[in-house]
């Protein structure tokens, strides 16, 4: 609107008027991030820059925005800077031997005494690898805090996954129904959890697609194609996702029990045959979420205001029985180290999302698991991040060429170990090494890029 207002102001001067008032001698909108090109195209802003201000332009979260202010003052551009001088500088040195012969690689230093050149780009090379290599592995924080994280509701039919998804969402984003299979595709809403930007699914119940009896004669219990296919879609959510939280019905998790308050396989016969299906299924959907260690679970027995208490000296928490039943850690009830090499259950929580009781405590959780995903500190607040924690790599792009970067270098060290024998070839890897770092900030062609970035911007940016 405002765009179509100044454009409808100018259409109402006369060309003769225009012209003699702005001095110009014709006037246009400007294409899609037209004065950030320019900015680009004069050396104003480098790549990085360019590509901050996207970001600042996209931003959701608080954390979105610092990470976008932090790449725009240009202190990560003046990492990157910093990393290409000292290859090209180790480029040099490699480059005077080919050129001068192998008297090059001695200099005679303040001291007067002799040491090898060769040898000081080697150790150099080998420094600046480990350094870069340490901001790689840093498990994707920078990708997610910049792109958000997924978060996957996953359970049994009428668990209660749309009640939670909103009462997170604080308004009604799903359809709730005591029907099985009222949620038949993946309903996403986007959250703010700790300043990080999050998408959070609720997905299609999971029960048994053979489960075709039906005493009631209404046909509520038979799976139809479109079902199948919503459970089908709950996988892929659930694979897809960084955090599962699986909600199962407080109710029938004490079902499971025993007349001696043993607890049965969910893959045994033993118990409510329907209950089982229903475990059953989520357990086959979570399996490849503990081979997987870039994933965690929480787990929720929801509906607990249904569960009899009268007997305090016989009830057994639902929580306990998850625990039993699904392999959860008995002594896990710390926030998970996220570098951990297995998958490991983060929470088990007991809620009602009729009363509100343990949500908010969910929440909480849910929302510092949240923070350790994007920061390396385990002292991460819900309320802030700390400035030193903001990644350096936010972008697919940067992380491919820091990684290629790394490889020549890599290959640089296996030639260089020759000592002077391959200096050629060596010299080359630096090259490469240095261009691919050039890559990021725009110091090397990238009109590919260039293009696809500017579309990005809105009129006028």
């Amino acid at each position: 609107a405002v765009v179509n207002g100044i454009l409808h102001t100018l259409s109402q001067f006369s060309t003769s008027e225009l012209l003699v008032a702005v001095g110009l001698r014709s006037v246009r909108p400007a294409e899609r991030g037209e004065f950030t090109q320019r900015a680009y195209s004069a050396g104003k802003l480098n790549l990085v820059e360019v590509e901050a201000l996207a970001d600042l332009v996209t931003a959701d979260t608080g954390l979105q925005r610092k990470l976008a202010l932090k790449q725009m003052d240009g202190s990560v551009a003046r990492i990157y800077e910093g990393w290409r001088s000292q290859l090209i500088r180790g480029l040099a040195h490699a480059e005077a031997i080919i050129d001068f012969g192998d008297d090059e690689d001695l200099e005679e230093n303040e001291n007067g005494t002799v040491e090898n050149i060769w040898g000081g780009v080697i150790a150099q090379v080998q420094t600046l690898r480990r350094s870069m290599e340490g901001y790689l592995d840093n498990a994707n924080r920078g990708e997610i805090a910049r792109d958000g994280l997924k978060i996957a509701i996953v359970g049994p039919t009428n668990a209660g996954k749309s009640s939670l998804l909103n009462l997170l969402a604080q308004r009604e984003v799903a359809i709730v129904s005591s029907i099985e299979g009222t949620t038949r595709d993946v309903v996403e809403v986007s959250l703010d959890l700790g300043g990080v930007k999050c998408t959070v699914s609720d997905t299609a119940g999971l029960r048994n697609s053979g489960d075709d009896d039906d005493s009631t004669g209404l046909g509520t219990n038979r799976v139809d194609e479109i079902e199948l296919e919503g459970m089908n879609r709950a996988r892929r959510a659930a694979k897809e996702s960084h955090v599962i939280v699986c909600v199962l019905d407080a109710t029938h998790v004490q079902q499971l029990l025993r007349d001696d308050g043993s607890t049965p396989s969910l893959n045994s016969a033993d118990g409510n045959d329907t209950t089982n299906d229903g475990f059953q299924m989520v357990t086959s959907v979570l399996r490849d979420a503990y081979a997987n260690p870039g994933q965690e679970i929480i787990y929720v027995a929801n509906k607990a205001d249904l569960l009899p208490r009268s007997d305090a000296a016989v009830y057994t928490p639902p929580i306990a029985i998850l625990r039993d039943q699904l392999s959860v850690d008995h002594t896990h009830e710390s926030t998970p180290d996220t570098n951990n090499s297995t998958s490991v259950v983060s929470y088990a929580h007991e809620i009602s999302c009729s009363t509100n009781d343990g949500v908010e405590h969910l929440l909480a959780n849910l929302t510092q698991i949240v923070l350790n995903r994007v920061t390396s500190s385990s002292e991460s607040s819900s309320n802030s991040i700390p400035t030193e924690e903001l990644t350096l790599i936010t972008r697919t792009r940067h992380r491919y060429h820091v990684t290629q970067c790394v490889e020549a270098m890599a290959r640089f060290e296996m030639l260089a170990a020759n000592n002077l024998e391959g200096v050629e070839l060596a010299a080359e890897e630096l090259r490469l090494a240095a261009s691919e770092l050039g890559r990021v900030v725009g110091a090397v062609d990238v009109e590919d890029v260039l293009d696809v970035l500017f579309a990005d911007f809105c009129i006028g940016k």
